[in-house]
């Protein structure tokens, strides 16, 4: 004969509820961790290769003498997402220029950039 107030084994339903709350918001927190990761992936990727392609244009034009002026372009390739402007300035000391590579990516309100200087000499 069984007691009254006796519990038999297993679970209530107050407890299944309870540890599905806790493993669904855990879930939840894991998913969005690993969803920011991947973003924070990403957004590095896109960053080493434009300093990638800044770097080499910057080494590209301090190479020679270059002449004052302003240009800009899209890199080949990539699906024309990397867009570069370059600007090539006369420095204080007469055989000396400043040389600034700005390379952006992104569409629309998200553009990023990155900016190298350098100095070409005679």
């Amino acid at each position: 004969m069984r007691e009254r107030g006796c519990r038999s084994e297993g679970f209530t339903l107050l407890e299944v509820l309870v540890a599905l709350a806790i493993l669904s918001t855990t879930l939840i927190l894991v998913y969005r961790v690993m969803s920011e990761a991947l973003s924070a992936e990403e957004r590095s990727e896109r960053w080493t290769t434009a300093a990638y392609l800044g770097e080499a244009l910057l080494r590209e034009t301090t190479t020679t003498f270059p002449e004052v002026s302003e240009s800009e372009g899209r890199f080949p390739g990539m699906d024309n997402a990397y867009a570069w402007k370059k600007t090539v300035k006369q420095a204080m000391h007469p055989d000396a220029r400043e040389v600034d590579v700005a390379v952006t990516w992104g569409e629309g309100d998200h553009e990023e950039s990155v900016s190298l200087a350098g100095i070409a000499v005679k």
